[in-house]
């Protein structure tokens, strides 16, 4: 599998995960591509049966999961090996994951050395490992709670990189409004668009 298609398949599992419908706006985003090259690319991975469409939203096949859940596995230990061995940062062990999770060999021996860990230092589970019962923070209600995953995709990992955001950290809503969350984090208080809110989930304190 080229590690173009690798890619491609493995934003769909995420897109999947976190509820985002998987539009090709919102896949030409994510990849930084214009949407006349995701288009072919995608076309490409659907004549060999491993994304389908239902207009205008794109899906992983039976096969194409297979594969997905593979890239994502590699993608999230070596997220762990990086912070948690090398001390990176959660938002640069994940820039740094992107570009080793095609390195199969390389990850397997990441995996084995660091004893095949369950979540990515964002709280997201490994696939077929783990798994979580979570609500988006948009939905969680006014109070305090315990921030337990941060999605990966960019209107979130931004904030993870201006915040520093970190899983098991409590997260106190204030109110919910049309601009955004409010919440009190590490001492501050900030505004969170809907957009990103509604990828980080946590859990009842």
């Amino acid at each position: 599998m080229p590690v173009r298609g690798e890619d491609y398949l493995a934003l769909l599992y995420r897109l999947k995960e976190l509820g985002v419908e998987a539009r090709l706006s919102v896949i030409s985003s994510e990849l930084g591509v214009r949407a006349p090259s995701a288009l072919r690319e995608l076309s490409r991975l659907e004549s060999r049966g491993l994304v389908s469409k239902s207009k205008p939203i794109y899906f992983l096949t039976e096969a194409g999961l297979e594969v997905a859940e593979q890239v994502v596995l590699r993608h999230r230990v070596l997220e762990r090996f990086l912070a948690d061995v090398l001390k990176a940062d959660p938002y640069r062990a994940h820039s740094i994951a992107h570009q080793l999770e095609h390195a199969v060999e390389f990850a397997e021996l990441v995996d084995a050395h660091i004893g095949s860990p369950s979540f990515c230092p964002h709280g997201n589970p490994v696939p077929g490992r783990a798994s979580t019962k979570v609500v988006p923070l948009t939905e969680a209600g006014v109070g305090m709670h315990r921030l337990a995953r941060i999605g990966e995709l960019k209107a979130s990992l931004e904030w993870v990189r201006t915040l520093k955001l970190q899983p098991g950290r409590p997260i106190a809503v204030k109110k919910v409004e049309r601009g955004g969350v409010v919440v009190e984090w590490s001492g501050g208080t900030y505004t969170l668009p809907l957009p990103a809110a509604r990828l980080l989930f946590v859990e009842k304190r």
